[in-house]
């Protein structure tokens, strides 16, 4: 291994220690904790309540009616939270560990960029509707 790259796991640990409590809480599965034990069982279920949140705050958010058309972003934000839902659901049911698989820090950072883009709509919405 190239000692000029820095280990993923320490920049993933970085950047939960610098970016702390979300205002919405952390999904689960950016604990690294959970994502280095590797349990399919438990990461599926944490997959499966991060869609749940994300649905919730997908539902919060008023969209124009052409964007529920297939295709277009709402349309596209709900079936990606569904089949990642899903995705959990047949994790749950796993045997095997996955335990250092960087695929799960790569979703735990998609998951949170997600719920901070979601922050952030919301904040505007809020600050641009008086």
């Amino acid at each position: 291994m190239n000692k000029a790259f820095p280990k993923f796991e320490k920049l993933f640990l970085n950047y939960i220690n610098e970016m702390g409590e979300t205002s919405g809480g952390f999904i689960s599965i950016v604990n690294s904790g959970t994502i280095e034990e590797g349990n399919p069982k438990i990461i599926g279920q944490e997959l499966q309540k991060a869609s749940d949140i994300l649905e919730v705050r997908l539902e919060d958010i008023e969209f124009q009616p052409y964007e529920y058309e297939k295709g277009k972003t709402r349309s596209r934000l709900k079936e990606a939270l569904n089949t990642l839902r899903e995705k959990g659901k047949e994790m749950e049911n796993m045997t095997t560990l996955e335990s250092k698989e960087y695929h799960w820090y790569i979703i735990a950072l998609t998951m949170d960029i997600i719920s901070s883009l979601f922050n952030h709509i919301e904040i505007y919405l809020t600050e641009h509707s008086r």
